[in-house]
């Protein structure tokens, strides 16, 4: 009897901290995944369908820290074929990370363009440098500006407000000839911008910034609390709602998890992701109810 305790007892003794570890590592292995996230939305009309990837908070790190990573992302977004590519800012971690920035935009493109706009770490890091080598790499930059993506079907106009914790948004200047009642697709990388009496304007705002929590959101939450601090820091609605897709009133709004290619912090329990949003198409009518 003696014997059978003493086993019994050493194999907790070793099944415990082997479970433990196990579960520790799967951790860190699902935020390896890259998901795709699709979204049906109904925004302008069923008559201009548009295919949309949607990447951000890439976070390149110093000497292309997280290529191998950034390229498992651009070749998941080239297999979906987009007809349009956002990117919603955060390019790098820090300014060590401006140099491999070249190498990471050398394969993004889409047949209607690419539009970007800047994150909090993009202007901490250098905004005019990364605006310079976006520009160089064909894409256009949504600083306060807004553009419209036309076909012969109808239009839908994108918005871009800069950084709303670091940078200088501009509403007026963003939504300048934005006709009244056009569909508007607004980028903003902080989803604060939920807030803002001009989301009216807007039908779809596209964000990211939370990382989602990076790791897992109910122990995100708990560490935020004991700490004391908030766990996405500068961002009331994303504290709130760190990602997935809400509505309020006639807005929608998605926040992405992002890539965080090159972040040093790994992920646990949380998965990198890129969006399709599909817009226009007969079946989004139906997916968004």
């Amino acid at each position: 009897m003696l014997v059978t305790r003493l086993l019994k007892r050493r194999w907790w003794v070793l099944v415990f901290p082997s479970a433990l570890l196990l579960a520790l590592l799967a951790g860190f292995w699902w935020g390896e995944r890259i998901e795709v996230a699709r979204i049906h939305l109904p925004i302008g009309t069923q008559n201009m369908p548009l295919r949309v990837a949607v990447i951000s908070d890439i976070h390149i790190g110093a000497g292309g820290f997280g290529m191998n990573r950034w390229k498992r992302t651009l070749s998941l977004v080239e297999r979906e074929k987009p007809d349009v590519v956002l990117l919603l800012g955060d390019y790098v971690s820090s300014h060590r990370g401006i140099p491999a920035l070249k190498e990471v935009l050398q394969g993004v493109r889409a047949p209607m363009g690419v539009y970007a706009v800047l994150g909090n770490h993009d202007h901490w890091a250098g905004a005019e440098q990364i605006v310079r080598i976006l520009k160089e790499h064909h894409v256009e930059v949504l600083v306060n500006r807004a553009v419209p993506l036309r076909r012969s079907s109808g239009e839908i106009w994108l918005v871009g407000i800069d950084d709303l914790w670091s940078g200088k948004p501009d509403w007026q200047k963003a939504f300048d000839g934005v006709p009244r009642g056009a569909p508007v697709i607004l980028l903003s990388h902080n989803p604060d911008a939920m807030l803002a009496p001009q989301r009216e304007r807007v039908s779809l705002i596209l964000s990211g910034h939370t990382h989602g929590g990076h790791i897992w959101l109910p122990l995100a939450r708990l560490l935020g609390t004991l700490s004391g601090r908030a766990f996405i820091p500068h961002s009331e609605y994303g504290l709130r709602h760190p990602h997935g897709l809400r509505r309020e009133g006639d807005t929608w709004i998605y926040v992405t998890k992002g890539v965080t290619v090159g972040n040093r912090l790994p992920r646990w329990y949380n998965a990198r992701e890129v969006v399709i949003l599909e817009v226009g198409h007969p079946s989004a009518q139906r997916d968004a109810r």
